[in-house]
């Protein structure tokens, strides 16, 4: 079976969740210098019951890569912003790290893109209607990273689910 490629598999993901967002934003896992990422962003569709409200957006702000090394936690500021005219209960919003990428943007298979993992937001949040929260997200790198995974990026799709306020 031919594979969807990765921008395909992110779009084909998003239409599956409720009334909730995801954007595709980039750690960088690196010993010297760290490279600025390169972030897309989309929105899913609604759910069932929910549908007259719009998606929540979500936006990675914190800027430039974040500089990890083998063992070490860093973060990621996440604006969520509701468009809506009431107000929304943000549920769930986690990140998922994908097949960490090259200086080329070539997937780099000797590197398993479990060594990064992020902590979904701990509790849920209110935002007031055409409001925004920001929220960090705790990223970890493994102890035993492998040496192919030196200097590479790793793609971050966020999603999360929202009800009505």
């Amino acid at each position: 079976m031919r594979s969807l490629g990765p921008r395909m598999e992110v779009a084909v993901a998003m239409t599956i969740l409720g009334v909730g967002a995801a954007v595709v934003a980039a750690m960088h896992l690196t010993w010297p210098e760290p490279e600025l990422p390169a972030m897309a962003y989309a929105v899913s569709g609604g759910e069932a019951g929910v549908s007259d409200l719009k998606p929540f957006e979500i936006n990675d702000i914190s800027g430039a890569a974040v500089e990890l090394t083998p063992g070490s936690e860093g973060a990621r500021l996440v604006r969520l912003s509701n468009p809506n005219s009431v107000d929304i209960v943000v549920l769930t919003l986690q990140a998922v790290p994908g097949q960490p990428l090259d200086e080329a943007h070539n997937r780099v298979p000797d590197c398993p893109s479990g060594v990064l993992t992020v902590a979904p937001m701990p509790e849920p949040v209110t935002i007031p209607p055409a409001g925004s929260v920001e929220v960090e997200m705790v990223v970890q790198i493994a102890h035993d990273v492998p040496e192919a995974c030196k200097d590479l990026v790793f793609p971050l799709t966020y999603s999360g689910r929202a009800a009505r306020g």
